[in-house]
């Protein structure tokens, strides 16, 4: 979900992307009403199949639960606006202070998460080696390397200061250090 105020509005030079934790199920309320002060905001997801007894349903997830990105310039006025809003629980910080989120992690995120495979949200992190992938749907994401198995490798798009990570399945093939 990304929104903007219309026409006019146009992101402060000093606008950085930080992350939101928010109270159980309330990503999408947020992001409407900061997206009414006119900032940008991204919330990710992906799509799961529903646990209905009688049926099943393809449907829009949170793929980071509890999480929304947005994109300001956060001044100390504007981060009381955003702690005001219902359902946000606090802003994530890195030393006491908001922690910027890099352009080309939440870039990362929007092209898994944009890509169509099949992705799951991981809560720890494995440490491996920084790659990029060179081919393929997934082109120009960079992220961890961890090792699943012999024959099979998973990309971790780790996003700092969140305390989650993206995983997707791809061949060893279609990446290369970064």
């Amino acid at each position: 979900m990304s929104a903007d105020a219309g026409p006019n509005h146009l992101p402060a030079p000093d606008a950085a992307w930080y992350a939101i934790y928010t109270r159980s199920r309330h990503e999408h309320a947020v992001a409407r009403f900061l997206a009414r002060d006119g900032v940008e905001v991204y919330v990710p997801t992906r799509q799961q199949w529903s646990r209905r007894v009688d049926r099943r349903k393809l449907v829009e997830v949170p793929a980071l639960p509890g999480y929304l990105f947005v994109r300001c310039d956060l001044t100390p006025e504007f981060r009381a606006e955003i702690k005001k809003a219902p359902g946000v629980v606090s802003i994530i910080t890195s030393n006491g202070r908001p922690a910027r989120i890099p352009d080309d992690q939440v870039a990362s995120l929007r092209i898994l998460l944009g890509s169509g495979r099949e992705v799951t949200a991981s809560a720890a992190y494995t440490e491996g080696e920084r790659v990029q992938i060179a081919a393929g749907p997934l082109k120009g994401v960079v992220g961890v390397l961890e090792r699943v198995d012999a024959g099979q490798r998973r990309l971790v798009v780790r996003i700092d200061h969140v305390g989650l990570s993206v995983a997707v399945s791809i061949h060893t093939g279609d990446v290369e250090r970064a």
